[in-house]
């Protein structure tokens, strides 16, 4: 299928971008396409061959390649087609989409609506204020080394350091291991480890040590790396080592935001939306990572499932464009809200596709949190522990009752 003749267009075929596309084609819209400017569908999962992809969305123990797969076999080829090497331009109003790909050319797309899953992006060693040389070899990041493992291209190092203790940074550590590194050491700059607590109680078991409160000073070597300089509450150190991994610090994959009139908040560097994953641009609807870095292949899958009924609602002249939406803010001790605005929709049955709330603290702290509008409390949650990037559980009903388009806000207080 040409771009040009599709009803919707999933910009992004990582999870969240296939999962959309399979709802639009379940719901009847007859003409979906899929453009993704890799060599291949899958996004980032793909790389990563290791257990543990998808679980919330398809409640099977899977490897990133067999996620994506599933997630490809399950498209209706009558309906979804997936275009690789494609690249969106800009998105302008109408929507229009403006694609370049060596199959259609240079090709001005005019769907009834576009979803866009661009996902997230690594911020480069630079962008991280990271001290040291800039040896030619040995300094890599999560995305660099899972395509490398994958691809079957030779890391060429035999001992390496990860920095960073995250979530995904345990996906690197069996990563690496799988490349014939040794891992000598984990560096954290937080005073604990930023994933669960059974993730470093893995990589100990493995002999893997892990450095909290510590940050590197300085990378040695001039062709590769030789060793680094560590900083910790307990002094310096210094780790001999020829690969550096740096994990995490994902930021959404945002640039076609910034030449379309889509809002993009400051705090996630994702486009603004309300409870159906609708943007400020009329047609235009966005799900997964791109939203927020980051949440699990899972999660992103789940939300592009939702967002593809919404637009599917949408073309089917079942759910309208966001007016009135009321704008959450966010007070002191929170760090993003996802989704940041609230429609009022007269049908509750269609409340079952909002997104689930992604709301995170700036810190480790112990609170309620507060919903209020006008200096009226219209919620207060009981007492929480508040974990620095893990996903506060509360439920999208509390934003039923918000006024129509009058700003509200969400704040911790102590219990």
């Amino acid at each position: 299928m040409n771009p040009l003749d599709a009803e919707a267009i999933v910009i992004g075929a990582g999870p969240a971008g296939l999962a959309a596309a399979h709802a639009l084609a379940m719901r009847g819209v007859k003409r979906v396409s899929v453009i993704d400017r890799d060599d291949e569908a899958g996004g980032l999962p793909r790389f990563c061959r290791h257990l543990g992809f998808g679980w919330e969305y398809t409640r099977r123990l899977e490897t990133g390649p067999g996620l994506a797969r599933r997630l490809l076999h399950a498209l209706d080829p009558s309906r979804v087609t997936v275009m690789t090497r494609a690249t969106a331009l800009a998105i302008h109003p109408g929507p229009e989409v403006e694609i370049v790909s060596p199959d259609a050319g240079h090709v001005r797309a005019r769907p009834r609506t576009v979803i866009l899953a661009t996902g997230i992006r690594e911020r480069p060693r630079s962008a991280r204020l990271v001290p040291g040389r800039r040896p030619e070899h040995g300094i890599l990041s999560t995305g660099q080394l899972q395509q490398m493992v994958a691809r079957g291209v030779a890391v060429g190092g035999k001992r390496a350091v990860i920095v960073g203790t995250e979530h995904v940074a345990f996906s690197v550590l069996l990563t690496a291991r799988h490349a014939g590194l040794r891992i000598v050491a984990m560096v954290e700059p937080q005073d604990r480890v930023m994933s669960y607590a059974g993730a470093g109680w893995f990589a100990r078991a493995l002999g893997v040590p892990i450095h909290l409160s510590s940050a590197i000073d300085d990378i040695k070597g001039s062709e590769r790396v030789e060793s680094i300089a560590l900083r910790g509450k307990n002094g310096s150190t210094t780790l001999p080592c020829d690969t550096v991994i740096f994990t995490g610090d994902f930021v959404p994959e945002s640039a076609l935001l910034h030449a379309s009139d889509i809002d993009v908040d400051r705090l996630t560097g994702g486009p603004m939306v309300d409870q159906f994953g609708r943007t400020g641009a009329s047609g235009v609807f966005a799900a997964g990572n791109l939203l927020r870095a980051v949440e699990s292949s899972g999660m992103a899958a789940i939300e592009g499932d939702r967002v593809g009924a919404n637009a599917a609602a949408y073309i089917q002249g079942s759910l309208g464009w966001n007016g009135g939406a009321a704008h959450v803010s966010l007070g002191d001790g929170l760090a993003y809200l996802v989704p940041q605005r609230w429609a009022p929709v007269e049908n509750r049955a269609i409340h079952a596709q909002s997104l689930p709330i992604s709301l995170r603290a700036t810190a480790d702290a112990r609170g309620r949190i507060r919903l209020s509008q006008h200096g009226r409390e219209l919620w207060t949650s009981g007492p929480l522990r508040l974990r620095r990037q893990r996903r506060i559980k509360i439920s999208p009903a509390i934003f039923a009752n918000l006024t129509d388009g009058a700003p509200a806000a969400l704040t911790v207080s102590a219990p």
